[in-house]
Order: structure tokens, then sequence, then C-alpha cells
């Protein structure tokens, strides 16, 4: 039984309409351009492969890891395959080479967890840090969202009315102080009203590697004096953003420990192709996308639904 045959008897995973709403936009485009270059018997020759390459490419596949589904696509396709054949064969190249999914964090219970985000300005991570914090509050969780981007105007205020319309607390500070003294502030707080979850958001800033990894270097240092573990650092990134985006973060990676990543922004994105290049080109995995605006929108990420809707398997 071929790859798609097992897909359509499967059971339709819990995020599958989410999942085919929030990717209309990347099925339209990446989707269908990778769907019609299958149509109409295609002899599989170096034109047809650079046609290939140059689709990935434009839908922000990253040139290393188009070169690897390309080499391995190669060896496995066949003329004599039908259509449907040589479309899951791609396919299965591309799940193959993300890997299986992240396991989703897991909070221990009876101690403060402590999760910090970090990413670029423009993001969504502090949009990213309400909808965390929103997902442990339904679980029941005692959650303190934590607004350290005191560079940005307004960073932490943005983040303040997060909390206030989910219903969690939240400890901030005025534009221009210093990041690692919220932190402290919020540490004590967290442990003296038995918090169960502290999500630390950061500035975004990228003047250059060195004070951004003296400011990351000095947020955790002050973390881990304070409460004694970093539990999680989610990195997050502009899945529009493409490219730049991963260049953007892998000055993160290149900085400080990232445990995964959230890709914010897919709803609005026409390519997509930014996610089969991240493990590539990180070493890390994604934990969550951003399929949509409402708190409910982010979702963990699966490789299979997301390949699934990329090529419309119903």
């Amino acid at each position: 039984m071929g790859l798609f045959d097992r897909w359509k008897k499967k059971k339709e995973p819990e995020d599958k309409v989410l999942y085919e709403t929030g990717l209309n936009a990347t099925k339209a485009s990446f989707g269908s351009k990778l769907k019609e270059m299958f149509t109409g018997k295609p002899t599989f020759d170096d034109v047809w492969f650079d046609h290939l390459l140059a689709t990935l490419l434009q839908s922000d596949v990253s040139l290393k890891s188009g070169q690897k589904i390309m080499k391995s696509f190669r060896k496995k396709v066949m003329n004599s395959m039908s259509e449907e054949e040589a479309l899951e064969t791609l396919v299965e190249v591309m799940l193959n080479q993300y890997g299986e999914n992240i396991e989703p964090f897991e909070t221990v219970d009876g101690r403060l967890n402590v999760i910090l985000v970090v990413g670029v300005n423009g993001s969504g991570k502090t949009t990213s840090c309400a909808k965390i914090a929103h997902r442990y509050k339904i679980e029941g969780k005692k959650v303190l969202l934590v607004g350290g981007d005191t560079f940005r105007a307004a960073g932490s205020n943005q983040l303040k009315v997060w909390a206030d319309t989910i219903g969690v607390d939240f400890i901030g500070g005025e534009e221009g102080r210093d990041a690692a003294s919220v932190y402290v502030d919020a540490a004590r707080y967290a442990k003296e009203h038995d918090f169960d979850i502290m999500i630390c958001d950061s500035a975004g800033r990228l003047q250059n590697k060195t004070n951004l990894m003296n400011e990351l270097e000095k947020m955790k240092r002050v973390l881990i004096k304070q409460v004694g573990h970093v539990d999680h650092t989610y990195l997050v990134i502009d899945g529009n953003t493409g490219q730049n985006g991963l260049s953007q973060a892998k000055v993160f990676t290149e900085v400080t420990p990232v445990d995964s990543l959230i890709v914010t922004k897919l709803d609005g994105s026409p390519k997509g192709g930014v996610l089969l290049s991240i493990k590539d080109e990180l070493g890390i995995k994604v934990s969550y996308v951003g399929l949509g605006e409402k708190m409910e929108d982010m979702r963990p990420f699966d490789i299979e639904t997301y390949l699934q809707n990329l090529v419309g398997i119903d």
C-alpha cells in the first residue's frame, strides 16, 4: 500500500480542518505548482528536474534542502510510474527528509517551569508567548507572562494586553529597563505565588551578533540563578519571510541553545516551503505553526498533515 493510500485510510487528525484553511494560500501556490509538474505524463529528464528545483526554490525551500530532495527523488522516480505514484514518491522523499515530528515540551509538576521565547521583532514572538500561555491556561496551569521586550516601544505593554485578555498574571518593565531585572522580579513573584509556568518574552534586536549573544546569555544566566533552570527555549520565525527568516534564525541558534521552533503567519504565506528547510538549515524541528490569528490557531506541527494538505490528499 502506497503512502497516499495509507493516509486516506488513517483517522483524520484533530487539526485537519484548521490545516486545510490555514494552508490555503500555500496549497494554491506551492502545492498546485508541484501537482502541475506531475500532470501529462512527464519525462523525468534534466529539464524537468531543473523546473522542479526552480519550483522548490521559488516556494522558499532552501538550495541545500532542494538539492537533497532532488538527489533522493532522482534515485527513486521511474518513467514507468503513474502521475500519482511519481508525486507520491516526491512527497515520501520530503517526509523522510524531515523525519518524525518533535515531541511536545512536557511540563514538570510540582515546580516552576521556565520557558524562554526568542526571535526577531515582527516575527510574532510576543503573540506566540500569549498563545502558549493560552494553551497552558486551558490545561488548568497557573501561568505568568513576563514582558522582557523592554527595548521595543510598547513591547512589554503589548504582552500585558494579551495577559489581561487571556486572564493570566503579568510582570513587565517600562521601556529601556534592563530585561534581566524584569526576569528577577518575575522569578521571585512566580516562586512566592506558586506558579506552574513562567513564559518569558525577550527583545528581538539584531544589530550585531555579539550584543545579541551577551544579552541572551545574561537573560539565561539570571533565570538559572533565580529559578535553577530554563526548561525550554522556543525560537519564533515568520513563515512569510522565507530564506531571510532562516538567516535571521541562524544567528539566534549560533548564540544560544534552542530547543524547538514556532513558525508563525503560515495562513498568509503563498510559499510555505520554508518548513521543509528548517531541519536542514537549523538542525531543529518545529513544535508549533501559526495557522490563523485566533488564540487556538497556533497548533502542534505535524509533517504528514502539512504534506497531505500541500498536495491535496483527502
